[in-house]
């Protein structure tokens, strides 16, 4: 099958987050049994400062006939849009992350770009021949949101479990005396993620456990006010932020980790917690959007009110000060995550591909 990939997300686990990563395996997995996949991308990276006015453009270069010879056209997020409905070959809209739902946790210019940038989305859903997204809880956002009554396929994001285990082996555990007990928390920080809360929660959790320390990967956005957060507070000892990390050294702070903390807001799956749950380790995350799909509160971790720093911590010190109860969690994440391993997801990808045919 000829299949055609078209998607402005960077194309780089810094900039493209779960986005970038999850299609990567899913393109892989296409390539490596047979299939010709194409992926339309910009050719020079946009910068961040015009990030939104350039996707515009570049979705209004796309020419219609460069995409006639495909089998099928997906359009990532609103990639695509305006031509979904010029082309020949099927479009199938692949909403990872539904961007109007994004907006209502952002503030300002991003709130604003977001706001116009789903506008796009909601017409490549609507001029789509076929709906995919990530949950439950996504479907029932597009629906929401953008006002789609027909039928959405949920096919999760996939995992590259094998690369994970071989990354681990590659990577033995450090031999560290008397080491801290550690949260660890990935994610680009950006309001939704709600990284916020943890940082208010740390602060409250040194008193159930004195020398906790959080480690905080990646950036964004919100990177400057949540240092500024953690100096208030006077957490420069409890608080570690490490900023963007390459894959092995982000291997290893899981590897280090006793429980993995994203109190996310907003999630169309949540990639890094199947990479938690792919290191066993159990999970503290918020009671909120797509998460309890994954996360069975009380088998693979505890879900907390979102927004509450006081239960977030308690949370926390419920794992952290009951280690036999968190390594119970994580194998049961150990054995969810197997679900998502990409060889599975990839083939259900396959199945709705065919069906189009």
């Amino acid at each position: 099958m000829k299949i055609a990939f078209i998607t402005a997300t960077p194309q780089n686990v810094k900039l493209g987050s779960g986005t970038f990563v999850g299609t990567a395996y899913l393109i892989d997995y296409l390539r490596s049994h047979g299939h010709s996949v194409d992926t339309h991308t910009p050719i020079r990276p946009f910068g961040v400062a015009g990030y939104m006015a350039n996707r515009f453009a570049w979705n209004l270069s796309l020419n219609p006939q460069d995409f006639a010879a495909y089998d099928v056209v997906v359009g990532l997020d609103m990639d695509g849009y305006t031509l979904a409905h010029r082309i020949q070959p099927p479009f199938i809209a692949y909403i990872n992350g539904i961007i109007a739902d994004e907006a209502q946790f952002e503030r300002g210019w991003v709130r604003l770009s977001l706001e116009l940038m789903a506008k796009a989305e909601r017409l490549s859903v609507h001029r789509a021949s076929r709906v995919i997204t990530l949950s439950t809880y996504s479907c029932k956002r597009l629906g929401e949101l953008y006002g789609y009554s027909q039928p959405i396929l949920r096919v999760p994001p996939p995992f590259d479990l094998q690369g994970w285990d071989r990354a681990i082996a590659a990577s033995p555990p450090e031999d560290i005396p008397d080491p801290r007990p550690t949260v660890l928390c990935v994610g680009v920080q950006y309001p939704r993620k709600n990284v916020a809360t943890l940082i208010r929660a740390a602060a409250i959790l040194r008193h159930y456990v004195p020398t906790v320390e959080v480690r905080i990967a990646s950036q964004g956005p919100e990177w400057p006010n949540l240092r500024r957060l953690a100096e208030q507070l006077q957490l420069q000892q409890t608080i570690t932020f490490l900023g963007y990390l390459p894959y092995a050294a982000l291997v290893r702070e899981y590897m280090n980790c006793q429980v993995f903390c994203l109190p996310s807001l907003q999630e169309g799956f949540g990639l890094v917690f199947t990479e938690a749950m792919a290191t066993a380790k159990p999970i503290v995350a918020s009671r909120s959007s797509s998460t309890p799909e994954l996360i069975e509160d009380g088998l693979q971790g505890l879900l907390a009110v979102p927004l509450d720093p006081e239960d977030l911590a308690s949370k926390l010190a419920t794992i952290l000060l009951s280690p036999d109860r968190g390594a119970a969690m994580g194998r049961a994440g150990r054995a969810k995550v197997r679900n998502f391993d990409v060889s599975t997801i990839a083939e259900q990808f396959i199945q709705v591909l065919h069906s189009l045919r």
